[in-house]
């Protein structure tokens, strides 16, 4: 992979960015002329100009280029119209800006970011079976993409138990449930436990009950870079953490049982929710003596997505800690929802 370019013959300019550099494993091409920029400045992920050389690298006149920034420890007029004339994106001054360098220096060596695509899901009730659904859409997702399956609620017995992988020695909501700052995709996937081909974030036995937004934040961000689909599996109560939830996905789903309840809460909740999503649709789980399809979607104001079959047999695995099958008639139903699903929220972007 290319490596971030420098151009700077600033010696404590460049101690300083080789260090913030070195804070994430990210080694740095250096260049102390214009002249040795030439040769990777169309390559490099990023370019970083030292504002003691941003007048000679403006006089090669370079190829207008995205992911160049001015750095310096003292920026003057002078240096801001060098950098329009380079076309930065940015001018960083030193220290102040270190906390926002190192986190661009990250970004730059991982790669292109993917832009990943968020979905959040709701359930209407206890037992409606949105976190199945959560971890089925994920599972069948996985089988052509990187999927991010997070468990919102500290109080709903944990996705880890539900899919049987509590006793994985990995990372949970204990570990970052405080973060602040930026998430390494990689590492996060790394240290995650799987199941069916999905990296899973849940919540352990102990630790932390609650979220802070800046810590649900920090991980959709690195959701977004790292995976082409994160899945959010969010409680039914309007906290901060469920707002933020809400307000990133690009796609929000309820599911609700077919009984009078399930279909009650869903209108009411479908009405609450609807201008904090930015797309919201609900999933009818079937009930046996449930209200028929035609009069569900009579009764909701947001569009009904399709419907899902109740299974016994899926809510003896979810209780035994077995996690869904994939290979059965509701899995076969959730693969046809989620073309349409994914495809959708794609189209939002």
């Amino acid at each position: 992979m290319p490596r971030p370019l420098m151009v700077s013959d600033d010696a404590t300019l460049i101690d300083d960015v080789l260090r913030l550099a070195a804070a994430n494993n990210v080694e740095v091409h250096l260049a102390t002329d214009a002249e040795g920029a030439r040769s990777r400045w169309s390559r490099a992920p990023l370019v970083l100009v030292g504002a003691d050389l941003a007048s000679r690298v403006a006089g090669m006149r370079p190829e207008r280029r995205r992911d160049v920034v001015l750095v310096g420890h003292q920026i003057t007029d002078a240096d801001w119209q060098r950098a329009v004339t380079l076309g930065a994106e940015h001018v960083a001054c030193l220290p102040d800006a270190e906390r926002w360098l190192i986190d661009r220096l990250a970004d730059s060596g991982e790669g292109p970011p993917v832009n990943g695509t968020v979905i959040s899901i709701m359930s209407t009730g206890g037992g409606a079976g949105a976190s199945t659904f959560a971890a089925t859409l994920a599972a069948v997702a996985a089988e052509q993409a990187r999927v991010l399956l997070v468990d919102v609620d500290p109080l709903a017995g944990g996705l880890d138990v539900l899919l049987g992988i509590e006793s994985v020695d990995a990372t949970r909501w204990s570990d970052l449930a405080v973060t602040r700052g930026r998430v390494s995709p990689a590492s996060l996937q790394q240290a995650l436990p799987e199941w069916g081909g999905v990296s899973v974030l849940s919540w352990g036995r102990g630790g932390p009950s609650n979220l802070t937004s800046e810590a649900l934040s920090s991980l959709i961000d690195a959701g977004e870079r790292g995976f082409d689909l994160t899945v959010l599996d969010i409680p039914r109560t309007l906290d901060a953490s469920t707002e933020l939830a809400l307000a990133r996905a690009r796609r929000t789903i309820l599911v609700a049982s077919s009984t009078v309840r399930g279909v009650s809460a869903a209108a009411r909740m479908g009405e609450l929710f609807d201008d904090r999503c930015a797309s919201l649709g609900v999933l009818v789980r079937r009930d046996p003596r449930g209200v028929a399809s035609a009069s569900v979607a009579e009764l909701l104001s947001a569009p009904v997505l399709g419907e899902l079959p109740y299974s016994s047999s899926m809510a003896r695995r979810c209780d035994a800690g077995e996690g869904p099958a994939l290979r059965d008639a509701y899995a076969r139903s959730v693969r046809r929802l989620a073309a349409g699903i994914t495809m959708q929220s794609e189209a939002q972007r």
